[in-house]
């Protein structure tokens, strides 16, 4: 099975494009343009990871984290905020919020690979991958 990873921007251009380069790296991958449609798609898709823009319209990705923390199929995704909001209090908003990780936009190739690999367990070299099967060792 592969793993699931949702991408949340409201450009819809870099959401489209960031799933066609994750699904060709192996992955599934669902695109939402708003912070709406993003906690209807979590709810059915059940991402093992969502990748969320912070600065959207009618709900930002502080809102998205919130709600998809709490249904059933979100409590164990890994959420990684992906802005261009890199303050010390947009970085502690977004912890407060749920996500795990805050990552400055733009988002490399290799920044990309090494999130994925949190979620891969198949990512054996990589220090991100160390990092996934820690986690899992201690059952988390």
């Amino acid at each position: 099975m592969k793993e699931r990873i949702l991408i949340v921007d409201d450009q819809q251009d870099i959401a489209d494009s960031l799933a066609r380069l994750i699904s060709v790296l192996g992955f599934e991958a669902m695109a939402a343009y708003d912070g709406r449609e993003a906690v209807k798609l979590a709810a059915g898709f059940a991402p093992d990871m969502a990748l969320i823009d912070i600065g959207m319209p009618r709900l930002d990705g502080y809102e998205v984290a919130k709600r998809i923390r709490r249904q059933p199929t979100g409590t164990n995704a890994l959420l990684v905020a992906v802005t261009g909001w890199t303050s010390p209090e947009a970085k502690h908003r977004a912890y407060e919020a749920g996500f795990d990780l805050h990552v400055a936009k733009p988002l490399t190739i290799d920044g990309l690979e090494d999130l994925l690999s949190l979620v891969d367990p198949a990512a054996a070299g990589s220090r991100a991958g160390k990092i996934y099967r820690l986690q899992m060792s201690k059952g988390a």
